[in-house]
């Protein structure tokens, strides 16, 4: 970015940027050995989507399950809904309130730019995180949590991608980032469970028989 007087204090700077880079790699590394170790994590969730055009906040919240790259979020409030992806098809299920009844609106597709931003929570923490993302800085509360500044290595719609880290259970705690319509998006996790087993068809999902179904 900016011109060095000489190839000594270019060196001197690069060397610094990788052992910058190396330990926020290092970081990185070890959150999602564990988690990569676990058969499935489990957790509570916290969505927030602040509208860019009217900036209006909603809320959601609900239960996240991920494997590898398989996905489950079911959400309970303020309407349930739910979403998976059994690692080749997208499902999204939207049921209307019990009050006024009515059979669920069922969309299913496969990843692309489009929807693959639905996958951002699955991909950071149940695939190898370090494949698809570079870590671009990184900011530490003393020992207690590490922000990481993440950016996709591919054209996944999202920017200003950030991770916060509990340095000290290794856990991810938030992720955030503008999505391609540049709502700012934030998931905060709790009760945080990494299991040994997984449950029959946790990350299946049959549309009942006869409903219609729509395409993403």
């Amino acid at each position: 970015m900016f011109k060095q007087i000489s190839a000594l204090i270019l060196s001197l700077g690069l060397s610094v940027n990788a052992f910058a880079a190396d330990k926020t790699n290092a970081t990185l590394k070890k959150v999602s050995v564990k988690y990569r170790a676990a058969k499935v994590v489990e957790m509570s969730v916290e969505k927030t989507v602040k509208s860019e055009l009217t900036g209006k906040i909603s809320k959601f919240t609900g239960t996240l399950a991920i494997s590898n790259s398989k996905f489950r979020l079911e959400t309970k409030t303020p309407d349930e809904a739910l979403v998976v992806y059994d690692g080749v098809t997208l499902w999204n299920v939207q049921y209307p309130p019990k009050e006024f009844g009515g059979d669920p609106q069922i969309a299913r597709g496969k990843p692309d730019k489009k929807t693959r931003g639905q996958l951002i929570a699955a991909t950071l923490i149940g695939g190898d995180i370090q494949k698809t993302f570079k870590v671009v800085d990184e900011k530490k509360d003393k020992d207690i949590s590490s922000t990481l500044f993440i950016a996709p290595k591919d054209d996944l719609p999202v920017k200003n991608l950030q991770m916060i880290i509990d340095l000290k259970k290794l856990e991810i705690t938030e992720i955030s980032y503008t999505d391609d319509l540049e709502n700012l998006v934030t998931m905060k996790f709790t009760d945080i469970k990494l299991k040994d087993s997984i449950k029959k068809n946790l990350f299946k999902y049959e549309p009942p028989k006869g409903k219609p179904v729509t395409n993403l």
